[in-house]
């Protein structure tokens, strides 16, 4: 089995499609979200209580892989089998499994990007323990366009989910969980080998792919060939790029799969004044503003005012960090 690669980031990354991307070079393979790595054995897959939630037997992304590593194709048999599979195995431990699916293609190098992989420092640990020659990507998007998007996924769930999140500590905050996912990657960084870690932008990747690929590809040390590249920017031909039978429809993100087929993103010139702008509308950030809004003492109004600038001080020097600006 050759060393794996794992993609780090937050939700709303361009993950599907730069992992699919990714994958389609003729010495890489990319898995949808297996959503497996956190968790010590099969049986805590099956017994999650997002299965329940998500009306689900497994998380469709697993589902799908091991159907097509099996049989090759996903329809509704093939997944009851997989499903059955998964039953049958239920004592294997996350890293057996995994290990078990890269060496369905063994001849290469095999992409997990379940960005629930990065919710805790310890699950990335966990990931190096099990594979300490992996190569780990950490992908990067500017805070407005990751926050903006994070809002129009979330918002579209279950009115039960939506329930949840006019709660005024999430509303208004998707910036946060964006912070705190890639504090979570930096941290982690510290304890991986600089030559097996390598920080690079979604937006970079999506609107000069023919400069940007090649560089990915020599750090992994595979083809840089103009065919290798080509193959790259078909996304569309992953068998994981369309919508699966019912009982596994997705694993990757379904507007993604709605229109794979890749589009030249336009380059925007990025403006640190912008963001600013954004995040602190109206001349205020919204980080407490239902706070401040319900706030009739003149203290904590200040003390709240003074977390907003330091909320946003932090945010503008994490996109700093990652290069934006």
């Amino acid at each position: 089995m050759k060393q794996p690669i794992f993609l780090l980031n937050p939700p709303r990354s361009f993950s599907s499609v730069v992992s699919t991307i990714l994958g389609q070079h003729p010495e890489l393979y990319c898995f949808p979200e297996l959503q497996l790595m956190w968790r010590d054995d099969v049986d805590q897959v099956l017994s999650s209580k997002n299965n329940v939630s998500q009306a689900r037997f497994a998380p469709s992304g697993l589902l799908r892989a091991i159907a097509q590593a099996h049989e090759r194709e996903q329809h509704s048999a093939s997944i009851a089998r997989a499903w059955m599979w998964l039953m049958n195995n239920q004592s294997m431990t996350t890293e057996q499994l995994f290990s078990y699916l890269c060496a369905a293609y063994s001849s290469r190098m095999c992409i997990e990007k379940s960005p629930e992989n990065t919710r805790r420092v310890d699950r990335m640990v966990k990931m190096l323990r099990h594979f300490p020659d992996a190569k780990f990507i950490h992908l990067t998007r500017s805070v407005v366009g990751s926050s903006k998007s994070l809002k129009e996924f979330l918002e579209h769930k279950s009115s039960k989910d939506r329930k949840a999140l006019e709660n005024p500590l999430v509303k208004d905050n998707y910036a946060l969980f964006w912070y705190q996912i890639h504090m979570n990657i930096l941290k982690f960084r510290s304890i991986v080998s600089p030559a097996n870690f390598l920080s690079v932008k979604g937006e970079a990747i999506l609107s000069d792919p023919h400069h940007v690929l090649p560089q990915i590809c020599e750090w992994l040390g595979v083809s840089t060939s103009k065919h290798s590249i080509d193959e790259m920017m078909h996304p569309e031909r992953s068998p994981y790029s369309f919508f699966g039978p019912r009982l596994a429809p997705c694993g990757n993100d379904p507007k993604f799969i709605t229109n794979p087929e890749f589009r030249i993103m336009k380059k925007k010139a990025y403006s640190t004044a912008s963001v600013r702008s954004y995040m602190d509308s109206d001349g205020r950030s919204s980080f407490t503003r239902h706070f401040m809004a319900n706030s009739k003492d003149e203290a904590t109004t200040s003390r709240l005012k003074s977390w907003n600038e330091d909320i946003l001080e932090r945010l503008m020097d994490m996109e700093a960090q990652l290069g934006y600006g």
